[in-house]
């Protein structure tokens, strides 16, 4: 059982970033519209915030009965119709104290209020409480992305008829588009997911990318290719043999990863721990290529999500604060024009290949130049 634990902390910009929004109880996920208006997800008290210039509105747009047994259960997921405001939906995923089961739910939104709720799946109980998965996205091609863990019921991650352990494909009012890989009344996208904590749309190569947390080692990245296998229960991390798509990149001890956002491709596919906070910046420069995957920024209290706002500046939240990247565009959002969620040649898989061991070898120098150059310091000031 993996314990997805995060500590309060108090919001303190690192390097890079400033804190846009503070004081928050246990943020977990944000969406945004066009005009940079930010919902975020309270997972606890399950409210919709609405924040507009740094200010949180003095009323929630909407909130749902969460239940909060446990750090995996409660509001876990936004997302905004991709034609907001014209389409004024917004989109949830939580876990309902009431029956005790995960819910996907849109709200009608009139300003910054919610008129009208509409229930478009009801997903697995939450009786084991863990693996509720509960991001959601909507792709270039206007559909619907749902992450869902398998709930403590693995098997069914490898049954293409359950809805559990799997990445779900719908259309904007829950119905399934014809077109799903596994049949037109069936709307699995992807499967053999143990529990996922991030969905996120890479808007410059329409690929859809997932974040996998395993029991005790081998986190993955994914690259969700339609009517791909996972491998959760057979086989995590790499070396599954034909049956199984393989991680892009994949962590043999645990780090947690949660969300995700930006271009593998195109400046880099950033994404978070939630143990650690450690923001990753995974970059792949071509066909073939490894991905190069580097740390550049840690956040207490661990991280709960990345994002892109509609400037393409990178969005980090963790528990009790937003932040925002100060180095400018670093990606553009999820378009819906000209680009298809199709398979298309991808990178070859890896767990970091050269650039690991590189990453390691300058560490340590680095490490020795430094201490050195104290022992120098030090050596100058005492004569």
């Amino acid at each position: 059982m993996l314990l997805f634990l995060f500590l309060p902390a108090p919001a303190r910009a690192q390097e890079g970033f400033e804190p846009i929004v503070t004081g928050l109880g246990f943020a977990v996920n944000v969406a945004f519209a066009p005009d940079g208006t930010m919902f975020v997800a309270e997972k606890d008290i399950g409210a919709i915030l609405i924040v507009r210039n740094g200010q949180v509105a003095p009323e929630s747009f909407a909130s749902v009965d969460a239940d909060t047994r446990v750090n995996e259960t409660g509001l876990l997921g936004l997302a905004l119709h991709p034609d907001f405001p014209d389409e004024p939906w917004v989109y949830a995923y939580y876990s309902d104290a009431g029956d005790q089961r995960n819910h996907l739910v849109r709200f009608l939104a009139d300003g910054d209020v919610a008129v009208q709720r509409q229930t478009l799946l009801d997903l697995l109980p939450t009786t084991n409480g863990w693996h509720n998965g509960g991001d959601i996205t909507f792709g270039p091609d206007g559909m619907l992305y749902v992450s869902v863990g398998e709930g403590h019921d693995a098997p069914q991650a490898q049954d293409p008829s359950a809805l559990g352990g799997r990445i779900l494909r719908l259309e904007p009012d829950g119905s399934i588009p014809v077109d799903n890989p596994f049949g037109a009344g069936n709307p699995t996208f992807a499967l053999g997911i143990r529990n996922s904590f991030g969905l996120c749309v890479d808007g410059r190569a329409g690929e859809l990318w997932e974040t996998e947390n395993g029991p005790s080692g081998w986190d993955e990245i994914n690259r969700i290719e339609p009517g791909g296998n996972y491998g959760w229960p057979a086989h995590l991390g790499p070396g599954g043999g034909p049956a199984f798509v393989e991680p892009v990149l994949a962590f043999e001890e645990t780090i947690v990863p949660t969300g995700c956002a930006g271009s593998a491709y195109a400046g880099g596919l950033y994404f978070g721990e939630g143990y650690t906070g450690n923001l990753h910046r995974m970059v792949i420069s071509g066909p073939g290529k490894a991905p190069r995957d580097t740390v550049i920024a840690t956040f207490e209290g661990g991280i709960t999500d990345v994002a892109l706002d509609p400037t393409g500046a990178l969005i980090l939240v963790t528990p009790n604060a937003i932040y925002r990247g100060l180095g400018g565009v670093v990606g553009a959002p999820a378009t819906t024009s000209g680009v298809s969620m199709r398979p298309t040649p991808s990178p070859s898989p890896s767990t970091g290949g050269p650039f690991a061991a590189l990453g390691t070898g300058v560490g340590l120098l680095v490490a020795v130049v430094l201490a050195a150059f104290i022992l120098w310091y030090r050596g100058r000031a005492n004569r």
